[in-house]
């Protein structure tokens, strides 16, 4: 299939993906209007800051959920539902899935990123990833089903950091919506939750987990799925042919960390190993000064950034100057990443965990702080 050919003279800008950044690139298309802008979309755009309290049911599917469609007609923007599967950079020419092609003189790449987790095993637990997020809505309602029949099956959640702590805690609220009371079992390789935190947020983290029944065990690596659980070795016990151990299971929600998505890997694109498609300060692709890479599926080349959303919201702006830059020929901008970022975990039942830097705050005002800065999020992009 041929590529679907510009206007004659003006130069075209494809945004490929619906993540944070390009929504604010619609929101501001004035300043970019020197080119045609099409924005190339998978579906709806799932707020990832209220993505498990969607498992609790806290938050119904319309309350985090955008419609990018609705939004980029309002602006002016044309729009494409479908997915990247190859791109050819010298030529300025992405491939989709349905087999269209679209030619660019200006891509822009944010992709977002998704959860790794090992092949399921028949039979087995249930195995559920945090990313896509609709991931999380069935898992809601496959256990508001099997709550409603009286059943308490055995939930583990795999790892220790923010998104591990909010699902084993939204879980226990779930659990308590519907009168019931699983046992939820909280396993990380690592010898602490939330790495890196202040000592005194992690005491008091444990201590509501405690309070909650949501047991913790550290140290343990989880290697895949077998009849009725999941495998796991200690560091102690590794090697040999007696290393895999085995643990109870149901449901097993995976949430060590974020990927980038497995298209990164047939674009052509420079990468990081294991941390997505390699980017200037600029945020432009190394070699490809008209290709830029945003948020989860880009890794800096002089900075490791942790996958939270506020660096993807900070670099949107950056992203808007430097493709207006590129438009008009004038001196692109360095993305500088914030020392500290602020993180604040929903842990459910009114409950939150404030963390920037050494400083930390912990209860309802925690919770109550978070929900505004989501609803101002949110207000920003709703018609």
């Amino acid at each position: 299939m041929p590529p679907t050919p510009p206007r004659v003279g003006q130069p075209r800008l494809l945004l490929v993906g619906a993540g944070h950044a390009h929504l604010h690139l619609i929101r501001h298309h004035h300043r970019l209007e020197a080119a045609e802008i099409t924005l190339v979309d998978p579906g709806s755009f799932w707020y990832s800051g209220r993505a498990t309290s969607l498992l609790s049911a806290r938050h119904s599917p319309a309350e985090i959920r955008l419609d990018p469609v609705r939004l980029a007609s309002r602006f002016g923007v044309k729009v494409l539902r479908g997915r990247l599967a190859h791109l050819d950079p010298a030529a300025g020419i992405a491939r989709l899935e349905d087999g269209r092609a679209l030619d660019f003189s200006l891509l822009s790449l944010n992709l977002g990123s998704c959860s790794p987790c090992p092949e399921p095993c028949t039979p087995g637990p249930g195995v559920w990833g945090v990313k896509p997020l609709p991931r999380l809505l069935a898992l809601r309602h496959r256990l508001e089903q099997e709550f409603s029949r009286g059943r308490t099956p055995r939930l583990v959640i795999v790892g220790g950091g923010p998104s591990g702590v909010e699902v084993a805690c939204q879980l226990r609220e779930l659990a308590r919506r519907h009168g019931a009371h699983p046992e939820i079992l909280l396993v990380t390789r690592g010898q602490q939750l939330l790495e890196g935190a202040p000592r005194g947020a992690i005491g008091w983290l444990m201590r509501q987990l405690a309070r909650r029944e949501i047991e913790v065990r550290f140290g343990l690596e989880v290697t895949g799925h077998a009849a009725n659980g999941v495998t796991f070795t200690t560091e102690s016990n590794a090697w040999g042919e007696d290393s895999l151990q085995w643990l109870a299971a149901d449901h097993v929600v995976h949430a060590e960390g974020l990927v980038p998505p497995a298209v990164v890997e047939r674009l052509g694109l420079p990468l990081i190993p294991h941390r997505g498609l390699a980017v200037e300060a600029t945020l432009q692709c190394p070699g490809y000064p008209d290709i830029f890479a945003i948020g989860d599926c880009a890794a800096m080349l002089h900075h490791e950034l942790p996958r939270l959303r506020i660096y993807g919201i900070r670099q949107a702006r950056v992203l808007l100057d430097n493709l207006a830059a590129r438009l008009s020929g004038d001196p692109l901008i360095a993305y500088v990443p914030q020392r500290r970022a602020l993180a604040i975990l929903d842990l459910g039942a009114g409950q939150g965990l404030a963390i920037r830097g050494h400083h930390w705050w912990g209860g309802r005002l925690a919770l109550a702080l978070k929900t505004h800065l989501d609803r101002r999020f949110l207000r920003q992009y709703r018609l």
